[in-house]
């Protein structure tokens, strides 16, 4: 049989240990900055010594707060191949639980302003939104009418005050491409991930500004398209080698297509890094353990969706944000 929860301290066991009144327990568990501070200290450690835990719903309803920020990809169930994103919400899921705060994941491809995502979110079942993989802006323009706080982890499609927090992708692209060049490819190709995305244009305008320095001319027939997925990897791969010959170098836009282009190689009785040198993106799991290790371009994935809850924490807060451009690193291993 199991055991019996210890019962729920009341606000007059919290009242009569901490020597106040049942309303000046209410007003600091509410977060009421305007009560003295012998007060707020007392309230405090009566309710450590009681282990009164708040509840959520009687909170949402005193507060208008739920406790919950979503956090939506706009993508379908098969990125979960991609260890980013179980590594990217931990960040953001770490921070948010230091803040009594929980993470309602929703991964569903936002089509529609006045799909039933959209009108979820806007229904008042959570305190704010933090995005992923944006193919539009229409339905974050719309959210931002009706007041919910939200951050978008990527650069925004149009000009606008959104609060975001993105890797800076351009610069590693152009890291990673100049990288081969130096290495002495003289044909060096790109697939690229889902160029609707910001990060996929941004990825692919860093490899062409580095194709363009380098003095060579940038051929449409070295961008070839994936979807951020192993297996587009391959198959962009083998496209570029049915299509152009003395292709010796590969910027792949995310380690797993890195290595879906490393398996295509191979098929094709070539060797990495000797006949082909290749970069991936991401620095992932993926990356550390391939073989031949892959080079690639370090973002600080954990940090990523660290930035993304605290931007969100700040506007809860009622606190003016800035957008947050994280740093990129070329880490080198045996691949290029």
């Amino acid at each position: 049989m199991a055991a019996k929860s210890a019962p729920r301290a009341t606000y007059a066991e919290i009242a009569k240990t901490a020597g106040v009144s049942e309303a000046t327990v209410s007003r600091v568990l509410n977060g009421d900055e305007n009560v003295h501070p012998d007060r707020i200290k007392a309230v405090n450690s009566a309710v450590k010594k009681l282990g009164y835990k708040k509840h959520r719903a009687a909170s949402a309803l005193a507060s208008g707060r739920t406790g919950l920020i979503a956090v939506v990809i706009d993508d379908d169930l098969s990125i979960f191949a991609d260890p980013f994103w179980a590594t990217v919400t931990s960040g953001i899921s770490r921070v948010l639980m230091e803040n009594e705060l929980q993470t309602l994941l929703m991964v569903t491809p936002l089509e529609s302003v006045d799909g039933p995502v959209a009108h979820y979110l806007m229904g008042g079942e959570v305190d704010g939104a933090i995005f992923f993989q944006l193919h539009k802006d229409a339905l974050i323009k719309r959210l931002r009418k009706q007041n919910l706080p939200i951050v978008i982890t990527g650069t925004p499609h149009s000009r606008s005050d959104f609060p975001f927090v993105d890797t800076d992708s351009f610069g590693g692209a152009h890291a990673a491409t100049k990288h081969l060049f130096a290495k002495g490819c003289k044909q060096v190709a790109i697939i690229t991930g889902d160029i609707d995305t910001t990060a996929g244009a941004a990825r692919l305008d860093g490899y062409s500004q580095a194709y363009r320095e380098s003095g060579h001319v940038p051929s449409k027939k070295l961008i070839s398209a994936g979807d951020w997925s192993m297996e587009s990897g391959r198959a962009a791969m083998a496209r570029l080698l049915e299509k152009v010959e003395g292709i010796d170098g590969v910027f792949a836009s995310n380690d797993l297509m890195a290595v879906g282009a490393m398996a295509a190689i191979e098929e094709a009785g070539l060797r990495v890094p000797e006949d082909i040198k290749i970069i991936g993106f991401d620095d992932s799991v993926v990356a550390q353990t391939a073989r031949p290790a892959l080079t690639s371009v370090r973002q600080d994935i954990v940090a990523l969706g660290e930035a993304a809850a605290e931007l969100m924490i700040a506007q809860l807060r009622g606190e003016e944000v800035e957008p947050r451009i994280l740093k990129s690193e070329l880490v080198i291993r045996e691949t290029a």
